[in-house]
Order: structure tokens, then C-alpha cells, then sequence
């Protein structure tokens, strides 16, 4: 079979080479999501000021962010040693960013906002089991320094456990007399921020441990799928050759263009192509259906097949089967059309339905097998499958009188309502087998009690079959 696969329809494969990194970008698109639902909540309801510049500046940074985790970990690009440190750093200016946001959009005033910083603790397990606790780390780092820029009485509780405050004095300056409360509308004594940040310090650790869990549980899901992409590539590359070798005309079809893929050896031989490739080629133009919008069915809906379907090759006709499978092969999405050609099984059909005499044909168990149409009308009991000796029951012979015997050809004749008909039974041997099939034509010759001369050897059979003396 020769293969010709470029520019067919191709089936999206991911464009990510690690699924981690892109669900780490799926992430922080979701943290910036949570951002502006933290933000517009909590403001709608209490009112407290926020710095609308500021926050749009960090979002926007956010969103550069977001874009890089998605081009970093892209197929394209070469990936050298400052890809991983890359991905860290990122991690890192991006929790920043938040505390940044964070610090003008209500800081204290606004507990809930500190939700956001669970997502990417959370998202860094999609970079090593490591990532989650560093990342809340520094989110704990981040939210206490703008805890600690905002209220000045944390800063004075810090001074009292540190014994000096000449570092935070060089770090958010001198402590103001006047000082903003925490909370508009209630002061918040430094006891409730430090077990805010506590049980905030807590809460993100857990989501550390939390999230390694996810990432093993990942871990063994994304070992299971790469396991069985293997074994579907092995098992493509299987059918792939079979197809190849396939003894009957085959043609790989792109849905798409409707364009010859590829054609097997035995495609080109029964259509006549060996001389003009089939490949590249418009199907349509290949080949003249009688009926192609079937075959266009076919080939861009779902699997079937088209029987009696007649192909026009050079200035003859043939009848045949077409049948069509959708199938991948090397990543792009195609269709197997297999032709099965049935021309000489359908003139030998058609040749036994318009003669004039009934024909069976019986296998070794009775079973009627295949009958034409006269026979059809004649017995009115036939069916594939069917008893012959019921079919053909008499009383006065055994029940398989249509077998010939030795001589493998048997004629008689028998009367069937007032009409005399010459039965001629032949038996035909299987290769390599000791049963045989057996064929009984039923020929009308002459109406019953007329004076043709019948032959000596005549029987009769049942009811409406009697003995012709």
C-alpha cells in the first residue's frame, strides 16, 4: 500500500509536551478568575476603598503570567536547563503579584481575598512535590508583610516579640499616631490579625499536604495513560500492516477532501489503475458510482456498508459491496473503503431467478440453504435455514429422497397440483470434507393426466405430489 498522509484531516493532539505545566497555566487563568470574584463580593458588601489602578496593573501582570506558563511548556520551544527554574520564578512573582493586589484592594478589610493564595499553592504540585510547600511559604512571607504595612499594631506587637523595631522601622518607616483601623467600622484588636494569619498559615500548609496527594494520585493517572497511548500506538502500527497486506481493493480516504490516501496493490489491479496512481486523486473522480451520494454518506457520517453497489471501470459494470470503516493512522483521522467485488454472484443470481424451473440447493443436515425465486413461488415454505424434508415430506419414499446415492445424479418425476415436473438432484463434494451439498432443480414439463411420455425411473411425492404411473 503506498502511503500518502500529507494534508489530510488531522485529529487535535494536545500541544503541550508536560500535561502538568498546562494544568499549572489552567490554574492561575482560575486565580485570576478568583481575584476579581474576591475583590467585587466583599466590596459590594462592606464598601471598603479600593485602588482600582493599582489592582488593573496587577491583574495585568497576572495575565502575562498566565501566557507565559502557556507558551513556556509548548511543543515548539526547546526546552534547556532555566526551564524549570523558569517555571519556579514565575511562581513565585506571581504570588507576589496577589499580595500586591491584595494590599490595594482592601488588604485586612478584606479577610476573604486570602482564599485566592490556596490556588496556587494548590497548582504548584503540577511542578514538583516540592513546589506546594514553597509557594505557601512565600505566601505566608507575602501576607505578613502587607499585614504588616497595613496595621501598625502588628507591627508593634512584632517589635515586642523581636525586642527592636529598628528593622521595621527601616522596612515601613515610623509608626503614625493616627492610625487607619483594620476593619472600617470596628476596631480589631492585634490578637485577632495574628490568629487571622495563624489559622490563614495553617490553612495553606494543609492545602500543601492536600495538594502532594493530588499530585501522586496524578502521578499514577498520568503513568496509566501513557501506558495505554503505547500500546494504541503498537496496536495502530499492527492494523497498519494488516491493511497493507489486506488480499482484497482497499482505499484510505480523507473525509475532509474526499482524496485518495493511499490504495492497496490489489486496488490499482481491479480498477485499472496501474498506470495513472490513485493516490491524490479526487474518489469521485476515480471511480463512477451509480450512487455516490451513498458512498459520501458513508465516508463522512459513521461506519457502514452499501451493498449492491455498482462501480463503472473502464466500459464494464460490477456489482459490488463497498463497506467503510473510519480509522486513525499516524495521527490524522481517515477512512477505509474496502470493495468486495460480487458481479459473477450476482449475474448467477439473476440467471437462476429468471429460469423457468425451481432450484434448492440442501446441505448434508436438510437444511435448505439458498433457493431462486420460482422456488419461491412453488413452495411457498422456503426459507434459508428451512427443513427440506418438510418442505418436501412424502409419503411413500424416505425422508431424504433427493439424494442421488452413488451415482451423484438422480432424475425423476413428480406431479405438482395437476402439473408434471422433471426433478433433477446432483450432490456436490466439499474440498477435504466427506459431507456433501445438494442441488434439486424442479422443471415443469407437461400438465398432469396428459399422454406425454415420462421416463421409467419417476416417483411421486406427498399431497400434492402423487405418483406418476
Amino acid at each position: 500500500m503506498r502511503m500518502n498522509v500529507g494534508s489530510t484531516q488531522l485529529i487535535p493532539r494536545p500541544g503541550w509536551e508536560n500535561p502538568r505545566v498546562h494544568l499549572l497555566s489552567d490554574i492561575w487563568l482560575l486565580t485570576i478568575v478568583a481575584i476579581l470574584t474576591a475583590t467585587g463580593v466583599p466590596w459590594f458588601v462592606s464598601g471598603f476603598e479600593v485602588d482600582v489602578g493599582a489592582a488593573s496593573w496587577g491583574l495585568l501582570a497576572l495575565g502575562g503570567i498566565h501566557i507565559a506558563f502557556t507558551i513556556l511548556p509548548s511543543r515548539t520551544r526547546s526546552h534547556g536547563r532555566w526551564h524549570d527554574p523558569a517555571l519556579t520564578l514565575l511562581d513565585v512573582i506571581g504570588v507576589m503579584l496577589i499580595g500586591v493586589i491584595w494590599q490595594h484592594v482592601g488588604a485586612l478589610q478584606n479577610p476573604t481575598f486570602l482564599i485566592v493564595f490556596a490556588l496556587p499553592v494548590i497548582g504548584a504540585i503540577f511542578l514538583s512535590r516540592w513546589h506546594p510547600y514553597l509557594i505557601a511559604a512565600v505566601s505566608v512571607c507575602v501576607v505578613g508583610v502587607v499585614a504588616l504595612a497595613q496595621a501598625p499594631e502588628l507591627r508593634w506587637y512584632a517589635s515586642g516579640l523581636l525586642g527592636s523595631d529598628a528593622w521595621l522601622t527601616w522596612l515601613f518607616g515610623r509608626q503614625s499616631t493616627a492610625t487607619q483601623p483594620s476593619f472600617s467600622g470596628f476596631y480589631a484588636p492585634s490578637s485577632y490579625l495574628i490568629v487571622l494569619l495563624e489559622v490563614f498559615s495553617v490553612g495553606l500548609f494543609a492545602c500543601a499536604v492536600a495538594a502532594e496527594y493530588v499530585g501522586i494520585l496524578f502521578e499514577r493517572l498520568n503513568a496509566h495513560t501513557a501506558r495505554a497511548r503505547t500500546e494504541a500506538e503498537r496496536g495502530q502500527e499492527l492494523w497498519a500492516s494488516l491493511i497493507e497486506r489486506l488480499p482484497l481493493p482497499a482505499l484510505l480516504i480523507d473525509p475532509a477532501s474526499l482524496r485518495v490516501v493511499a490504495s492497496s496493490d490489489v486496488a490499482s489491479a481491479y480498477l485499472r489503475a496501474e498506470e495513472t496512481p490513485l493516490e491524490g486523486c479526487n474518489l469521485f473522480e476515480a471511480l463512477r458510482f451509480s450512487y455516490p451520494d451513498i458512498v459520501h454518506e458513508l465516508i463522512v457520517g459513521s461506519d457502514g456498508g452499501a451493498p449492491l453497489t455498482v462501480i463503472r471501470v473502464a466500459n464494464e459494470l460490477r456489482v459490488t459491496q463497498v463497506r467503510v470503516l473510519h480509522i486513525v493512522h499516524k495521527g490524522h483521522r481517515l477512512a477505509l473503503l474496502t470493495i468486495e467485488d460480487g458481479t459473477e454472484v450476482f449475474c448467477l443470481r439473476a440467471a437462476l431467478d429468471t429460469s423457468e424451473y425451481a432450484a434448492l440447493v440442501i446441505d448434508a443436515q436438510g437444511r435448505l440453504l439458498a433457493f431462486n425465486k420460482p422456488a419461491m413461488w412453488l413452495f411457498g415454505g422456503a426459507e434459508v435455514g428451512a427443513d427440506a424434508a418438510q418442505l418436501l415430506s412424502q409419503p411413500n419414499s424416505g425422508p431424504r429422497w433427493w439424494e442421488p446415492g452413488l451415482t451423484d445424479r438422480r432424475k425423476m418425476h413428480i406431479e405438482i397440483d395437476q402439473r408434471i415436473y422433471q426433478v433433477t438432484s446432483s450432490a456436490t463434494t466439499l474440498a477435504g470434507e466427506q459431507e456433501r451439498i445438494f442441488t434439486v432443480s424442479v422443471l415443469p414439463v407437461a400438465k398432469g393426466g396428459t399422454g406425454d411420455t415420462l421416463e421409467t425411473n419417476s416417483t411421486t411425492i406427498t399431497g400434492a405430489m402423487r405418483r406418476v404411473r
